[in-house]
């Protein structure tokens, strides 16, 4: 059972290698594509992610031969997967807000990748030897096992860094619901991974490259054929919220919708749903949803999805030579997917061939 347990976790370490080599080298190909730093960082964090792997592989094979065991809350390696955490967490901040990253940011994000190292070298040749997770608890009092196990959970602060930095849409080329999305699967990992360290259990020696590779394969998927990626000139700047609840005093539900939606814009906002633009309207949700479709004949995401579309439509034929994906960001589309079959549904044909006339 064992025997088969070893061979599947080298199958499944061998396909993470694959996929994150993989994945890293098109990114890197199409990284002037993009008009931020981001593709360039998730290739390297892709990268860093297969060549861990492929010392995954290698390591396997020698204690297959020599029948060595992996050691319980290896120092060094802890140091190795920690700043691979970091460099995942890296996207996504640059996704929620690109010019978040600093100098001074990037120094205290990577602040731990070298204070570890320095406190574990006073640790050198007097390390508390742990052959099992009751080891570990035995002794997690030792200073040398508690710099380990605060090297290890460090890691999960770093997941909830997209969740801390302050999310408003006009600068933010991602919804937030991908923000979400992303975090729980980066969240998944680490967990997996601490738990896997603390354990060594065989079955998350197979679980843990599957995770990653499915991870960077829809990562690679969203930032290469579906994200839309403004210029820095495309960002607004941010505009305070307003109440909107004490303003319409006794309008009609309607007519809040269309004050809020042509004064307001909130169809820009591309988190704007159903529940939201409710509180906005101070209503409820299947009586806004009721009079949507009775002025509209059509459901809220066809009505927002118009507005978005009708904008974007003005802008082309007022300068035929803007960017389309600059269009589709600026009327709050996130998705370029999404933005160009609600285009080609609506107008009935492609942003391009609207603009060629």
């Amino acid at each position: 059972m064992l025997k088969l347990i070893y061979l599947l976790s080298l199958v499944a370490t061998s396909v993470e290698m694959s996929i994150c080599f993989s994945c890293a080298l098109h990114l890197w190909r199409m990284r002037r594509e993009s008009r931020d730093r981001s593709r360039r960082t998730l290739a390297m964090g892709s990268l860093f992610s297969g060549f861990l792997a492929m010392l995954g592989v290698i390591a396997a094979i020698g204690m297959q031969m020599t029948g060595a065991l992996p050691m319980f809350l290896n120092p060094w390696l802890g140091v190795v997967y920690l700043t691979m955490h970091i460099l995942m967490t890296l996207y996504p901040s640059m996704v929620v807000r690109p010019d978040w990253l600093t100098r001074r940011h990037s120094f205290y994000i990577f602040l731990p990748t070298a204070l570890f190292p320095l406190i574990y070298l006073f640790f050198l040749g007097n390390w508390t030897p742990l052959d099992s997770s009751a080891d570990i608890w035995a002794n997690w009092l030792k200073p040398d096992v508690l710099a380990r196990l605060l090297g290890l959970f460090i890691m999960f602060p770093y997941c909830l860094i997209p969740f801390l930095l302050p999310y408003n849409y006009h600068r933010t080329s991602a919804t937030f619901k991908w923000v979400i999305n992303y975090s729980v699967g980066l969240l998944v990992i680490c967990v997996t991974h601490i738990i896997l360290t603390l354990t060594n259990s065989p079955v998350l020696f197979i679980a843990l490259p599957i995770l990653v590779s499915i991870f960077f394969t829809f990562s690679m998927q969203y930032e290469l054929n579906d994200r839309l990626v403004p210029t820095d000139d495309d960002f607004e700047e941010e505009k305070p919220q307003e109440e909107q609840t004490e303003a319409f005093g006794d309008i009609d539900l309607w007519t809040r919708i269309v004050l809020l939606m042509d004064r307001e814009e909130v169809w820009r906002d591309p988190d704007l749903s159903l529940v939201s633009l409710a509180r906005l309207c101070a209503t409820n949700v299947t009586y806004l949803n009721n009079v949507i479709k009775e002025n509209t004949g059509t459901s809220f995401k066809e009505f927002v999805n118009a507005r978005r579309v009708e904008a974007v439509a003005n802008l082309l034929l007022e300068d035929p030579d803007t960017d389309i994906q600059a269009a589709f960001f600026n009327a709050g589309f996130r998705s370029r997917t999404t933005a160009w079959r609600n285009f080609k549904d609506i107008k009935g044909v492609t942003p391009t061939e609207f603009r060629q006339g």
